[in-house]
Order: C-alpha cells, then structure tokens, then sequence
C-alpha cells in the first residue's frame, strides 16, 4: 500500500466517524419535524374516521379532525420560527401546512370509501371492521412518514436508505397482518389490502415526502433569479457574495419533475495578477443576460427529449469573480486596481440555497464549462457533505488542470484557494504545496470519494482566445494577455500534457475516473448540438458516454463509459475556432479540411 493509499484509508475512518457525530444541517431538522407532525394528523385523522365507523357520529369526527389541523398548524409555525432562528427559511422549503392538511384530507377520504366499499355499517362487525382497518391505515401512514423524518435528520446515517426501508417494511407487515386477519374473521370489505401499494404509502406518504424535501415554491416553468444579500452565515463562515468589480452577485435555479440536482457552473475565464485583471480576460459582472432560460442547445436545452438532464433540479451558478469559482481574497494588483476574487463565497450562496430547496435528491450531476469545469471538480467534494444519501457524478466540461509549473507557483495563490479545500480530505493542501496539479488532486479526491464517478471532457485542441489553449498561452508567455490572440502557439504542446495528464489519472483511479478526447479544436460542449450528433474521429456521441456515466453505480462502471481518445484529432470540424489565416501554423490546409499538424 502506497502511503498515499494509507492516508486516504486512514482519513476515510476519521470521516466517518466525524460525520455520524456531524451537527444536524437546520433544513434537515425542519423537515423532519413537518414530517412527523405530518404523521401524527395523518394518524388522527383516520382514526377519527374510525371511531365514526362505530358511533356515527359526525360533530365528534370533525371536531377531532378539526383540532388535529390546529395542532398540526400550530407546530408547523414554530418548527418555521426555530428554523428561522438559525438561518434557514424552511417555510419556503415545504409546502405550507394548509396544503398538507389538504392533500392528506383527500387521500384520506379516498381511503374510508374503499375500506367501506362492501361493508354494511349497520351491522355491528362491519363496522368494527371497518374501524380496525382504518386504524391499522393510520398507525401505517404514522410509522411510514416516520421512518421518512428519522432519516431525513441525518441522511449520512441511513445513506442507502436501508434503515428507512426496514422500518417501512415492518409497519408495512403489521398492517397486512391486521388486514388479513380482519379478511379471515369474515370482514366483507373490497378494500385494497394494507399493502406497499396502498394509498397510504403510494399517494399521502410520496406526497408528503416529495413536497417537504424539493421545494414546490420554486418555479418549474422558468428559471428563477437569486439575488443574494450578504454578509449570510452558512456553516460558521460570513459569505460576502459579489463580483470581480465588487458589484452585485445572482444566480438562477428552476424545479424539475425527478428528485435529482444539477449543479451547473458558468464558465468565463480567469485572471490573476494585474495584466489579466486588467482588461480583464474574463466575465466580471453577473446580469440577466446569464439566465441560461436564453439557451436552446445541447445539454442546456431543456426541452430536448434525449436530454439526460430534461427534468433535473437545476441550480445555476453564475461566474463572475475570475477566481474557477473558489478565490476568496481581495488583492491590490496595481494602484487602481482593486479586485474580490470571491467566487468561493458566490458558490456557497448557491449551495446554501440549493441544500435548502432540493434536501434529499437521489442524484446530483456536478458539472460546468471552462472556468466552471473547476468550479465543479473542486465543489463537488464540498457537496457531498450536503447530500449524503445521493449518487455523485462530477464532470469537468473543457477545464483539464493544464497549467505552467510558473503559473501554480507564483500566480495561483492570488486566489487564496488553498484556504477553503475540504479540511476533512487529507492531502488536498500537500498536493497543492508539492505542486502535483490536477492529477495528485483528482487521484486523491477520486479516492476518497470511491463511489463517486468523474470525469473530464475536452477537445484534443480546445483553441480560442477563451480556450484552454489561450489560457496555456498566456502562462507560456509570462502572463501576457496578448498572447490569447496567437492562442494556437500553444495548440500542440497543450494537446501532449493534457493527453499525458488524463492518461496518468485513468492508471491512478482506473475505477470511477474516466476522460474523453473530442476531434478538433471547440471549447466546451455542454451548449452545443454536438453533444447529441458528433462521432469524428471514431468516438461515442457525448450523451451516450454521459449517459454511460449516469448509468455507472458504485464499483460498477457502465460499458458505455469508458476512456475515449479520437483517431485523426486534428481535424477541425464546422465552427471549430481556427486561425485567420491559413496556413498557420499548427493549422495547416490539407485538401478541403483545415488540420491541426503538431509534426511527428
């Protein structure tokens, strides 16, 4: 065992430990609690139909209905103000505790009619039937939406969900157990039995659920704009959200169908010292015109059929601090040149918002293009304490850690990103002050999350003033942002590293680590059409290797997601970012194709 191995197995002890004794998030608390009262008014209100089974008596019914509904009301204003108290709106998490009421009202009353479908309710045994049925019906919904708030509290403790299960499935058997018995004395009801596909757990319990952990408050039509105010404390830290000129901070989120989140962050550029945050080289204002309900291609077309992501949650993190979505400094670069490099505080706003609306998903698909293909490959480890009980996939669209030794050494730490990497992740640090790049950091972070799948996308040479080549240029050649405009100067010898540096990753992690090399010179893909159609070069289209990967589940890697290199890379195809003239080196004509010839 390598000593690396050792500390990352030591390390994955001390996490676990560390997390079953992690302090309880509030939203999870929030919800657990509606929850559970939740259960109770489900409870009281079929047994109060059950008592009417016996007595006929409707005043008696309603009224104790009727005060279940004030209690429920009640507590559901002081779990809100108790959440509130510790910074976290959960009124706005759930649904409010009238439309509770409602919905199990009319399930409930759903289920008397088809217990009492049968029965004679004068004749003393069917009622009495019909009382025990509706009662075993309550104490059911009870124990289900329990299991649910036991769980939702601490999702890192029951991960799987196998403990809720168990529960679920022995209150399950106890009301059988009670419908059997009940069918066996001779009951006459036609009532569908006290099963798992009873009403109780297939309409009030889903709904329930569905409506306290993924926000029916959040628009499913459109996108939403956020615009946070800070300072917002979120996990002990004051996060001051603004842009690279210090003006103000947004980001957009929309509701989906499934319980699954996609965490999308915006690429831009990126700047570090005074010439490149001078012009500057990258996006630093955050507008409307961001509000990705404007785009109407690849993966971001929302309306595509065979789009993976169609029905997702989505939260978009908008970038405009010129940071990869992780500086936290204010740096000085030239007398009249004040900049915030605060894209870490801006991503923890959308995290806080999006761990506060979408609580409990199943999947979370942790992505960005450019600048925003670290936002995700370095907050995805962060996002893992937010949804424990989730299937993690991270893919980093056109941002490959293709970077000079001058740049890591002397620029990067303008950024201060050192101070804000997962504290738990033993390594992270040393790999940055050893200067082991993106492949120490992708091995030991792939390693320490093994059942978490990631990825890198890139073209074989990602060229334009805003590519990964531009920026390899501008490292090249001490920084100076005039070299983006020759960016393919650096064409060739970006191809050999970043090829080199996915090859190495893929020996390191060869279990949930896998890379894909695209003919030509685009950058990014997420936002083209090309996702769907491009196979040149004998590779896969990108959605059936990204939906490869979504079908990949821990330690079993789909066939369909597999390291892919193309044949002929240097092919440009239609649109591919090209110099303006031809032939210019490495581009060169070569019958009707431009090509990219980096020689023997």
């Amino acid at each position: 065992m390598t000593l690396r191995a050792l500390v990352v197995s030591l390390s994955l002890i001390g996490f676990a430990l560390t997390d079953a004794n992690a302090k309880v998030y509030p939203v999870n608390t929030c919800v657990s609690r509606k929850q559970q009262e939740a259960a109770k008014y489900c409870q009281a209100s079929l047994q109060a139909w059950g008592k009417w089974e016996r007595k006929q008596d409707a005043a008696d019914r309603d009224q104790k209905i009727a005060d279940a509904a004030t209690k429920l009301g009640t507590k559901w204003v002081e779990i809100e103000a108790q959440s509130a108290d510790h910074g976290v709106d959960c009124a706005d998490t759930t649904l409010a505790s009238a439309d509770a009421i409602a919905t199990i009202d009319a399930e409930v009353a759903a289920i008397v009619a088809d217990v009492n479908g049968g029965l004679d309710l004068g004749v003393k045994a069917d009622a009495r039937c019909g009382k025990k049925l509706l009662a075993a019906a309550g104490a059911l919904c009870r124990k289900a939406l329990f299991a649910d708030a036991k769980r939702i509290k601490k999702p890192s403790k029951d991960a799987d969900g196998a403990k809720r299960d168990t529960r679920v499935d022995k209150a399950v058997a106890a009301a059988t157990k009670v419908f059997e018995k009940q069918v066996a004395k001779g009951c006459p009801t036609t009532s569908a039995p006290l099963d798992a596909s009873h009403p109780v757990l297939t309409s009030i319990r889903e709904s329930i659920v569905r409506e306290t952990t993924i926000s029916p408050n959040v628009d499913d039509a459109q996108f939403s704009t956020i615009l946070p105010v800070g300072p917002i404390e979120y996990l002990g830290q004051q996060l001051t959200p603004r842009c690279l000129n210090d003006g103000a901070y947004r980001y957009f989120v929309k509701r989906g169908s499934v319980n699954k989140v996609l965490m999308y962050y915006q690429g831009g550029g990126a700047c570090w010292e005074g010439l490149t945050c001078g012009i500057p080289v990258c996006a630093n204002t955050a507008t409307a015109g961001d509000n990705p309900q404007n785009a109407s291609t690849g993966f971001a077309d929302l309306s595509n059929p065979d789009n993976p992501f169609r029905d997702w949650n989505v939260v978009f993190v908008t970038y405009c601090s010129c940071d990869i979505h992780f500086g936290d400094s204010e740096q000085q670069y030239t007398p009249s040149l004040l900049v915030q490099h605060r894209g870490y505080h801006n991503a923890r706003v959308a995290e806080k918002w999006a761990r506060e609306h979408f609580v409990d998903p199943e999947v979370v698909f942790v992505t960005g293009s450019s600048a925003g293909a670290y936002g995700a490959w370095f907050h995805g480890p962060l996002l893992h304490d937010v949804w424990p009980g989730a299937q993690f996939h991270i893919l980093a669209d056109a941002g490959n850690g293709v970077i000079t030794q001058d740049f890591l050494v002397e620029s990067f730490p303008n950024w201060n990103f050192r101070e804000n990497l997962p504290k738990d992740v033993p390594g992270l640090r040393e790999v940055l002050d050893s200067n082991e790049g993106i492949v120490g950091y992708t091995e030991l972070a792939a390693s320490y999350f093994p059942n978490t799948n990631w990825a890198h996308y890139t073209t074989a040479f990602d060229g334009g003033t805003g590519g990964q080549t531009g920026f390899y240029n501008v490292m090249l050649n001490d920084n100076d942002p005039i070299a983006a405009l020759s960016w393919w100067e650096g064409s060739c010898q970006f191809f050999d590293q970043m090829l080199t540096q996915s090859q190495q990753t893929a020996a390191l992690v060869p279990s949930n680590y896998r890379y894909y090399v695209g003919t030509g010179s685009r950058h990014t893909m997420w936002g083209s059409n090309k996702v769907y159609s491009d196979t040149t070069g004998g590779v896969p289209a990108i959605v059936d290797w990204v939906n490869g990967m979504l079908a990949s589940g821990p330690g079993a890697p789909d066939p369909a997601w597999t390291n892919v290199e193309c044949t002929n890379c240097g092919l440009t195809l239609p649109g591919d970012p090209t110099p303006p003239v031809i032939p210019t080196p490495p581009f060169v004509q070569q019958g009707s194709d431009v090509v990219i010839d980096c020689g023997p």
